[in-house]
């Protein structure tokens, strides 16, 4: 079973937090672009992994979390008015 945390941060913090995941998937799009086309055209970076559809699932769970993070905070905004 997942084990669930609940953490209270302010909303600059949560801000710098989906920016370097958003970051993070960037460079993993870019991997994939890389071990599809042999170049990363959005980046200069890439990161070490066995192909393109293991870059394509690491960037898709960054963006997993993005968006859960998200809808977090969007819940919490209509809670609040």
């Amino acid at each position: 079973m997942e084990e669930f945390v609940k953490l209270t941060l302010s909303r600059m913090d949560i801000g710098q937090i989906l920016d370097g995941l958003h970051e993070r998937m960037l460079v993993w799009r870019a991997t994939e672009e890389y071990m599809e086309t042999g170049y990363p055209q959005s980046s200069d970076c890439v990161e070490e992994c066995s192909d393109e559809s293991e870059a394509c699932a690491i960037a898709d769970y960054y963006q997993y979390i993005i968006d859960t993070i998200k809808k977090q905070l969007s819940n919490q905004n209509e809670e609040i008015r």
